[in-house]
């Protein structure tokens, strides 16, 4: 195990950073990035202190294990793959690396999302991945309840997620069944109408860069590959829950790598945020 310290000057501002590593390899994301952060999920370690296990599976058989992290951190396939054998391989859980213990869940077997199919890892750009169910368009992971206790205030939020478009329609999160969502996807459908109106000056952001979609189509279209999608927007604390996906209306989860969400002001760290996430995805 060594330690890593970074030094920087920014303005007239002397900084410090420093992150555990094994082996004198990079720090992890949280290591380095890990103040104001709420909930965290990923198909990778975010955090060396972190001690649990990255996701649950349940396999054709029913048969439900929580599967954990490789050598390299990385989600563990072949714990998965000697679970799942030649069959398939449902979320049933997964779990928050912040210590927080938010982690997301799904009982329904028709609703949860899938990360084996027929014996192999579901993957984008050589990562796994979490899916929406084929055919299956209420695919949804929701908050362990009460939301207030992970995302407790309104205000400022901020979102990181690895993710990409599937068809014919997906939301990437929402606070209830009909107006507080965020980036819905829909193949096809020129409406304007991306985000929910109740949601006050949400900034997004696509591969490090503005983005401003001009319709659910485009959305789709733009983000059909592996995607980093960052969202600088609001929460509602009166509404008690908060899932990826959306679970009504025929729309269903974005294929999903990572999502963490930072309560607060994280402008001045985004930028380095979105580069230590697509050092590891290398998504553009």
């Amino acid at each position: 195990m060594s330690t890593g310290i970074g030094i920087g000057i920014s303005g007239n501002v002397f900084q410090t950073r420093a992150g555990l590593a094994s082996g004198g390899s990079a720090p992890l994301l949280l290591d380095e990035y890990g103040a104001d952060v709420k909930i965290a999920y990923s198909v990778r370690k975010l955090r060396t202190a972190y001690t649990g296990d990255c996701m649950r599976v349940r396999n054709s058989s029913s048969v439900e294990l929580d599967i954990g992290f490789d050598s390299s951190g990385n989600l563990d396939e072949s714990a998965l793959l000697t679970h799942c054998g030649s069959g398939d391989g449902f979320v049933t859980i997964w779990y928050d690396q912040t210590g927080n213990n938010g982690y997301l869940q799904q009982g329904t077997d028709t609703l949860q999302p899938q990360i084996v199919s027929s014996g192999s890892v579901l993957k984008a750009n050589g990562n796994p991945i979490i899916i929406g169910q084929n055919a299956v368009y209420s695919t949804k992971l929701d908050l362990v309840t009460p939301k207030s206790t992970y995302l407790p205030s309104t205000g400022q939020y901020f979102f990181f997620s690895v993710c990409k478009a599937n068809t014919p329609r997906c939301i990437l999160y929402n606070e209830n069944t009909s107006t507080n969502w965020q980036f819905a996807a829909q193949e096809g459908n020129t409406s304007t109408v991306i985000s929910a109106t109740n949601y006050a000056s949400d900034t997004y952001r696509r591969n490090g860069a503005a983005y401003t979609p001009s319709t659910r189509n485009d959305l789709t279209v733009d983000n059909a590959s592996q995607s980093l999608l960052t969202i600088d927007g609001n929460l509602t604390a009166s509404i008690p829950a908060f899932r990826l996906g959306h679970g009504t209306s025929n729309f269903d989860l974005w294929d999903m790598q990572e999502f963490i969400v930072y309560e607060g002001d994280k402008s001045s760290d985004e930028s380095n945020i979105e580069t230590a996430i697509n050092g590891h995805y290398s998504i553009y």
